[in-house]
């Protein structure tokens, strides 16, 4: 699967797009997603693993704690990413209104 595949998987779910709403606010443990979304650990974590392979999200890992946090592709300094096509950039400025 190409780059910009990855990336139109990971954003076209409205749960996805949920989970980056979320994370852009504050780093979030899956609990905490889980619970704002009202959804199950399970299913969080399927979604995660998609942003994850996007390179959307990153996954700190303190001890047994898993903590998830928007990577440098989706924090207010998109447009400082090289890599980031023109896109990803508009469709990340739309999601999010920056």
């Amino acid at each position: 699967m190409s780059k910009n595949d990855t990336f139109t998987k990971a954003i076209v779910n409205e749960k996805r797009v949920k989970i980056l709403q979320a994370l852009s606010a504050k780093d979030m443990h899956i609990t905490e997603l889980a619970s704002e979304l009202g959804v199950s650990g399970t299913s969080i974590s399927k979604h995660i693993r998609i942003l994850e392979d996007a390179d959307l999200v990153k996954r700190n890992i303190y001890g047994k704690s898993h903590v998830f946090s928007l990577t440098k592709r989706t924090d207010n300094n998109m447009n400082n990413d090289k890599e980031l096509s023109y896109m990803e950039l508009h469709i990340l400025q739309n999601l999010f209104l920056i």
